[in-house]
């Protein structure tokens, strides 16, 4: 199948612009990712090899949630996909983990896409093209278009992008007709320094109030 090249959202003012008009901001994806990446982070080598991209999974949708559903999104498990949707703006928001995010190749899924995911993707992509006015995204009953926060973490640097699949075939995506890069940082755990602010002048006191009655 013929693939496009996607195009890519990179330079700060136009990735700010391109979230806004998902009803996102760099924070909420910001937030999303260092949550999903921190999760992951928590398996111990003797737990399952699935582990950390379960734990990354679960803490990512909900994450997402989290940050969404006070601002008018629900959620959606159509086809047993975890999506939050937002019907004013016509598109759901998955989570997913990737192989590696914000270069110049396509990130891919960790974990092989099925039945669920593919119809989701068709049915929401090919509405994408067919609506010819802004106000048509309003119905409630068209399918909306998919977005993916994709996020990568290795030791060292952790990525987040938020981008649109293209239709598939298979169990892997096959390109995306748009791609945001959001998070491109370094990875870097210190433990024993949580708590400690910058100038390394010693952890921080909170003072306790205890109110009485």
């Amino acid at each position: 199948m013929f693939q496009q090249t996607p195009i890519v959202i990179n330079e700060d003012f136009s990735v700010h612009q391109e979230l806004h008009s998902l009803g996102l901001t760099v924070d909420i994806v910001t937030s999303i990712a260092r949550k999903a990446a921190a999760a992951k982070a928590e398996a111990l080598e003797i737990d399952p090899s699935s582990t950390p991209g379960t734990l990354a999974y679960i803490n990512g949708v909900r994450a997402i949630r989290m940050d969404l559903l006070p601002l008018g999104w629900r959620l959606s498990r159509t086809g047993n996909v975890e999506a939050t949707v937002n019907d004013k703006l016509g598109i759901q928001i998955c989570f997913q983990n990737v192989d590696i995010a914000c270069t110049e190749q396509n990130p891919q899924a960790i974990s092989g896409k099925g039945a669920g995911s593919r119809k989701l993707i068709q049915n929401g992509q090919a509405e994408l093209f067919d609506r010819d006015a802004p106000e048509a995204v309003d119905a409630i009953g068209c399918a909306p278009t998919v977005w993916a926060v994709c996020v990568s973490a290795d030791s060292k640097r952790l990525r987040a992008e938020v981008s649109c699949p293209e239709a598939f075939e298979g169990n892997q995506f096959e390109g995306f007709s748009k791609r945001i890069w959001v998070v491109d940082e370094d990875l870097e755990p210190t433990p024993g320094n949580i708590g400690q602010p910058d100038d390394g002048s010693g952890p921080v006191e909170h003072e306790v109030r205890i109110a009485k009655k």
